[in-house]
């Protein structure tokens, strides 16, 4: 079974982060990145085709399935932005239960950066048309939900100690990356003296869609996440002085 665990969030370097573990000779994530376990419901719809099935989750499969993906070294991983995601509040309870002794990896990013990252992300793939105003402020989106990063991580700090659940900016892991994943070596539990050339390379690098956050509108934004944001400082005890709110 997995004992390391990336559960977020998407568009904040999750790829990254799981390309620069599997690196290590003592860790081995995960193929595919995104397994989608803990999501999902107890049976699956026959009706969906098979990516839009595997995306609404996995647990339908069982915990023999789960188990089968991971290869047995020291470090066994995989990353999962949706077991933060609004959408399966399912995920944290079923992961406690089954690999309570877990170590969580939490990565996170300016939250309006995060949302407008989003938004171009679903711009560029077609599924996404309104203005980004209009789609940011939808209470029916996800865009500012997924970056309320304290109340995502609530389900899991009821269920894991604190000390088990690393948190991880995209901003450290793009201006300090050597430093960043030798903190995270060592939260693993593996050498964190180890370094390649391949952590150099940058990964899922976004498709660039014009879109503008301009005044009033990121104020509008910074006053949905600012509190958010607040808890989640506290919480880490650093001040994340690079987000803009």
């Amino acid at each position: 079974m997995p004992n390391l665990i990336i559960i977020g969030a998407m568009k904040c370097g999750t790829t990254a982060l799981h390309r620069y573990l599997d690196l290590h000779p003592d860790v081995a994530m995960s193929e595919p990145k995104e397994l989608n376990f803990f999501c999902g419901p107890d049976r699956p719809d026959g009706a969906q085709d098979e990516r839009v099935a595997w995306s609404a989750g996995n647990w339908h499969r069982g915990v023999e399935w789960y188990a089968a993906r991971f290869r047995p070294v020291p470090v066994r991983g995989e990353a999962s932005p949706g077991y933060t995601s609004p959408s399966f509040p399912e995920a944290a309870e079923r992961m406690a239960r089954v690999v309570p002794e877990a170590r969580l990896v939490y990565a996170v990013r300016d939250p309006i950066e995060r949302a407008v990252s989003q938004y171009r992300h679903h711009r560029a793939d077609g599924t996404e048309r309104r203005p980004i105003e209009e789609a940011l402020l939808d209470p029916a989106s996800q865009y500012l939900e997924r970056s309320l990063y304290y109340v995502r991580l609530v389900p899991y700090l009821a269920r894991f100690p604190r000390e088990r659940i690393f948190i991880c900016t995209q901003e450290d892991l793009s201006s300090n990356r050597r430093a960043t994943l030798r903190e995270l070596y060592r939260f693993a539990g593996v050498d964190d003296s180890f370094w390649s050339p391949a952590h150099d390379l940058r990964w899922n690098v976004a498709r660039t869609v014009r879109a503008q956050v301009d005044g009033p509108l990121r104020r509008r934004l910074t006053a949905r996440l600012s509190d958010d944001a607040a808890r989640l400082r506290e919480l880490a005890g650093r001040e994340f002085t690079s987000w803009q709110l």
